[in-house]
């Protein structure tokens, strides 16, 4: 089953049709409706043999109009955001754990350290709060700034860590912290599975929903799969780069 929104407005200018559900979605307009929305808009388009954009107007407006009386904002729980801080914690505790243990046995508990951890850690509930507006003023700007924009709290972090790794806080064993980060992480990975789903596939009238629904939570499963490689290659190559530079 295709989860391309434009299958179900063929028709349809295909910048248009990402312009609405993109607006849609950033107002919380549900699946299903917007499956209605294209649906209708394709039977028009059909039927007068005019283009959606003489039709229904810009992409956005419509979009705003229709999000006025079909939008269900979901409120933000912070909850939601638990199990993506404790993960991202526990990768940096077992990444430099790591680090330490297959170098020195030791790992020295900087300044700099406690400054990614607290980065990583308020990340995910700020994200969950303005996340809408900022993706918006990312999918509405050029590559550049957008670039701009995701590179912009990295340059904060890479200072404090130079600034605090002389600061040293403790000394602590290696090998718990690496065990201890890589359980706190795996924990995470399950809690956030056990969470309620959160996919909301756009479903023509009387289509399946279940159906797109099971689309949808395989093609996060793969991407959640695929993130979590590649976030495990790039540790295994940290960690070899930090032996190679320590002898």
């Amino acid at each position: 089953m295709s989860l391309d929104p434009a299958t179900l407005a063929p028709h349809v200018d295909p910048d248009w049709t990402e312009a609405l559900v993109l607006e849609l979605r950033l107002r919380d307009v549900p699946g299903d409706v917007i499956g209605d929305v294209l649906t209708e808009i394709e039977t028009h388009v059909l039927d007068s043999g005019t283009t959606a954009q003489d039709a229904f107007g810009d992409a956005t407006r419509y979009a705003e109009q229709v999000a006025e009386t079909a939008a269900r904002p979901t409120p933000d729980d912070p909850r939601d955001m638990v199990p993506y801080a404790l993960g991202a914690a526990g990768f940096v505790a077992a990444l430099n754990g790591l680090g330490a243990w297959v170098t020195s046995g030791a790992l020295t508990l900087t300044v700099g350290i406690l400054a990614v951890v607290v980065v990583v850690v308020v990340t995910p509930f700020v994200l969950q709060r303005y996340g809408t507006p900022l993706l918006r003023f990312l999918v509405t700007g050029s590559p550049l700034r957008a670039s701009l924009v995701v590179m912009a709290p990295m340059v904060p972090t890479v200072v404090l860590v130079l600034l605090g790794r002389a600061w040293e806080v403790a000394t602590l064993p290696a090998a718990p912290v690496t065990l201890g980060g890589a359980a706190v992480a795996l924990a995470a990975v399950v809690l956030a599975r056990r969470r309620p789903t959160l996919e909301d596939p756009v479903v023509a009238p009387g289509g399946d929903r279940e159906a797109a629904l099971a689309a949808a939570r395989r093609e996060t499963g793969r991407l959640t799969l695929v993130t979590t490689g590649v976030q495990a290659a790039i540790a295994v190559l940290a960690v070899v780069g930090v032996v190679l530079l320590s002898r």
